[in-house]
């Protein structure tokens, strides 16, 4: 009975042990993907700061493009407004697509690119975007690992005892993915 109640109170301690050691790990995990993600919230901000200076200079040019200017300005606030680290990956994709409609509108109105103040912006613009594309795969990366943490048995277990729940990719727009070949003029 003494060898039984030893073997139990041995497999306890080992349950035990096994459920902090996992919760540990689920914890670095976690905090890992908040890290790699306060490094790219840094340069999202900076964006975001960029895109006010963007819109003075291409207002006015092009007056009566409001369309543009209200996705950038709509996009920045709820950037700002953001509480958590999912809505901030909504927001920035959301800047990217008026990012992307703004450049669309400097190659459209050739004047507008001619100014020496756009083309400093875009190349910021330009390193910027080259920044964040570098980091968002440590953080996509990082993310992966957590949440295959958090989905695999037995560690969904502990997981799922204490809510950890999946973390948000950053993703590539489906229009960025899209390649229409190379079109002379």
């Amino acid at each position: 009975m003494t060898i039984m109640a030893i073997i139990l109170l041995v497999l306890i301690v080992l349950f035990i042990g096994w459920g902090i050691s996992t919760y540990n790990r689920l914890i670095v995990a976690r905090n890992q993907v908040s890290n790699q993600f306060a490094n790219i919230d840094v340069i999202l901000k900076q964006r975001a700061d960029q895109i006010p200076q963007l819109m003075a200079i291409a207002e006015k040019a092009m007056e009566h493009e409001k369309s543009v200017f209200i996705a950038l300005s709509d996009a920045r606030q709820r950037y700002f407004k953001a509480q958590n680290i999912n809505e901030k990956i909504s927001a920035s994709n959301e800047m990217n697509t008026a990012l992307r409609g703004m450049i669309a509108l400097a190659e459209n109105y050739p004047t507008l690119i001619s100014g020496e103040q756009l083309a400093l912006l875009q190349t910021g613009v330009s390193d910027v975007e080259n920044k964040i594309a570098q980091r968002r795969e440590g953080f996509n990366d990082t993310t992966t690992h957590y949440n295959t943490a958090i989905e695999m048995f037995p560690d969904s277990l502990i997981a799922g005892l204490f809510r950890f729940e999946r973390m948000q990719l950053l993703e590539i727009p489906k229009e960025e993915m899209k390649f229409e070949g190379i079109h002379f003029k």
